[in-house]
């Protein structure tokens, strides 16, 4: 009987611990907002983290963030001044209305309570409003953050880490509520303006049919503008040639100029006079490298990692450009056709960054496979193996091409002589 009682009361306790304990399931079809994978994580922790300021409940202050809570306030008072009491009630309830759904949207549950979470999201919501309001209204000069060139591209920085969001729909309406009947920019052409071309590259003009979740995803979405998929065969890729040795046999290298997404890699045939000197030609979109680019990658591949497993596209470039990118004389040669911009220092940087990019990522079948297995081809051909040799041989240079010219000119007339003299006895 008493081994009967033990038991109810264990029972009792662990009930008990699982209600005190479970934390609540997450609408997957609303989670947007993740932790980047541990391994990514180790790789290039700077690359994930915020400098200078948290935004949202997964870095909510940190210690070495801390001091930009004081400046959440200003930018709170300022923007309070800007709108009217009624616009500011209008956007707590909003907040608070969707409290659940904005929870939803991160894949780590806060354990703030309802209403330390609605004062964090209003202020980092605001802040971020604040910001770029300043910016566009000029009043960079007097704002500090705004003043120093090398804080505000830090700033554009943590504000697009994966890590470090508010869901797109809490900021557009925000900035909705907060400024109706106004002339004042919505969200997304304050965004745009602040931005910039940020990394060489504008962030895209959202249409009613571009919903975007985050600004990180808004910036995958711009990476990804423009592209066609086309109709081509996916697959794995494996085993391609690095640029140097695809351009040792032959293959044309041209960078791709237009209104054409980053990831709109071709390759086309180039016609020669003579059918047999047919080469391929890889044209490939300008990408523009400065300091920050390789954390701005990584964000957008975490971010395909953990929400588009299925379509990795942005991570199935980076793979590609890391099989054409081996050693600093690829950069080179891609530097050389105008493919690569370099502002970030010597080339050796340039190929020792793509070469970790693509470590502990998990890619979807590439839209490039087409275009590998025919370069690969092209390179396992014997004749373009011999024409290849032929050139690194005797035709590397000027002089010895010249030289190796002059040479089988004076082999054939060495013949020809020999043959009119062999002639020449015959018939005498």
């Amino acid at each position: 009987m008493s081994a009967f009682f033990k038991l109810e009361e264990f029972v009792e306790e662990l009930q008990i611990d699982i209600d005190k304990n479970l934390e609540p399931e997450l609408d997957p079809r609303q989670c947007c907002i993740y932790r980047v994978p541990k391994d990514l994580h180790r790789i290039n922790e700077g690359a994930y983290t915020p400098q200078l300021v948290s935004i949202g409940p997964l870095h909510h202050w940190k210690d070495e963030l801390v001091d930009m809570e004081k400046t959440k306030r200003k930018y709170m008072k300022s923007f309070l001044e800007r709108i009217t009491v009624q616009n500011r009630d209008k956007i707590i309830n909003f907040i608070k209305d969707n409290e659940k759904d904005v929870r939803n949207c991160y894949a780590e549950t806060s354990k703030l309570g309802s209403n330390e979470y609605v004062m964090m999201i209003l202020y980092d919501a605001i802040f971020i409003i604040e910001l770029l309001l300043r910016y566009e209204f000029n009043l960079r000069g007097r704002d500090i953050l705004l003043s120093t060139s090398m804080v505000r591209s830090s700033l554009c920085m943590d504000l697009q880490l994966l890590e470090n969001q508010l869901p797109y729909f809490v900021l557009e309406e925000i900035c909705k509520l907060a400024f109706a009947g106004l002339n004042i920019p919505t969200f997304m052409e304050l965004s745009r303006s602040f931005f910039g071309s940020f990394q060489g590259l504008e962030l895209s003009r959202l249409t009613p049919h571009v919903a975007v979740k985050h600004l990180t995803d808004w910036r995958r979405t711009t990476i990804l503008e423009n592209y066609q998929k086309s109709k081509q065969i996916n697959g794995w890729i494996h085993d391609l040639p690095c640029a140097v040795k695809l351009h040792e046999l032959g293959v044309k290298f041209k960078c791709f100029e237009g209104e054409h997404s980053l990831i709109d890699i071709r390759l086309e045939k180039q016609k020669q006079r003579i059918p047999c000197f047919e080469v391929p030609e890889m044209q490939i979109p300008h990408l523009k490298i400065f300091d920050n680019t390789e954390s701005l990658l990584r964000n957008i591949m975490a971010l395909e990692q953990c929400h588009y497993p299925w379509d990795t596209q942005v991570c199935n470039y980076v793979r590609l450009i890391d099989h054409l990118i081996d050693t600093e004389k690829d950069v080179d040669l891609l530097v050389g056709y105008g493919i690569i911009s370099n502002n970030m220092g010597d080339n050796a940087s340039v190929a020792n960054m793509f070469n970790k990019l693509g470590q502990f990522i998990n890619v979807s079948k590439s839209l490039y496979y087409d275009i590998c297995e025919e370069l690969k081809g092209h390179c396992n051909n014997p004749w373009n193996k011999t024409k290849a040799t032929l050139k690194r041989v005797y035709f590397n240079n000027l002089w010895r091409g010249t030289a190796t010219i002059v040479a089988v000119l004076l082999l054939l007339l060495t013949i020809i002589q020999t043959l009119c003299s062999i002639l020449q006895v015959v018939f005498t």
